[in-house]
């Protein structure tokens, strides 16, 4: 059950190894100056082929200013946020300081709804959904040995997203007519490089053997996902076909499988597809 939050009485503290702790109301954040950011969001445990992602504006101060003000001493390695659920998850205090690490109030130009973490939450780009804390009630400053929840599950240790695709049109296991075919096959997808952005998407009809560049429909930015596209011409040939889709990021590193990533770091591969030409 998500929790609601009482806005009158709800508050955010900076704690944990700074020499200034602070307590700030809801009002507080009245005055201090807010950003607009463009970030996708994507959950650990999302399936090549899953939909557990999504794309919003977020409004909110960047988490490093009030780290700043509360002057954390030496040995802080580490941020633990706090929900008022009693939920915890630990980043790395530099990604913290990190201009694009946000302390979110508004999604979409309105206030955050309650499933989204009213009245605050993190913003991470980059990693997985689960170090985006919702209903956030504290920042604590630690040492290098601090977990939260899911770390202390067995997940991790790697919660940055790796790059991924995946075609959501046409359907697995479709079956299209040669003359519909001989028209064009639509293939429409998302690919999306936690913040590193995407640079290239590649569609392949023979489950990866040879590679053509799919059009970028939307770029989005470098902490978003990207909408793609390939006008798909299969010949004349009554044949099963394998759809397959790669990405490249921002920084020019080819999607991949990675043979070595346990699970609980989620998962890397290619989204394939199986399409049936018929007579």
């Amino acid at each position: 059950v998500d929790p609601r939050v009482d806005e009158g009485l709800w508050h955010l503290e900076v704690t944990g190894l700074v020499q200034h702790p602070h307590t700030y109301r809801l009002l507080d954040f009245n005055s201090m100056e807010m950003v607009d950011q463009e970030t996708t969001l994507m959950c650990i445990s999302n399936g090549l082929d899953a939909g557990l992602m999504s794309n919003a504006i977020w409004r909110g101060i960047p988490m490093g200013d009030l780290l700043e003000a509360a002057s954390p001493l030496p040995g802080a390695e580490r941020v633990r946020l706090h929900g008022v659920d009693n939920y915890t998850d630990t980043v790395p205090f530099q990604k913290a300081m990190t201009p694009t690490t946000l302390i979110a109030f508004k999604m979409n130009g309105t206030e955050l709804p309650d499933r989204h973490g009213f009245p605050a939450r993190a913003i991470v780009p980059g990693y997985f959904g689960e170090k985006h804390v919702k209903w956030l009630t504290r920042i604590e400053v630690t040492k290098a040995d601090a977990k939260g929840f899911y770390e202390t599950q067995g997940w991790g240790p790697n919660f940055i997203v790796p790059t991924r695709s995946r075609i959501d049109i046409p359907y697995n296991e479709s079956w299209i007519k040669i003359a519909d075919a001989a028209k064009g096959v639509p293939v429409k997808g998302v690919a999306f490089g936690g913040d590193r952005g995407i640079s290239r998407v590649e569609f392949s009809s023979d489950d990866g053997e040879s590679w053509d560049e799919a059009k970028i429909d939307y770029p989005g930015t470098k902490l978003t996902w990207v909408l793609w596209s390939f006008n798909w011409a299969p010949g004349n040939d009554v044949d099963d076909y394998t759809l397959v889709v790669r990405a490249t990021d921002g920084e020019g590193k080819v999607q991949e499988f990675e043979e070595d990533r346990a699970f609980t770091s989620g998962i890397t591969g290619f989204h394939k597809v199986i399409v049936h030409i018929f007579a």
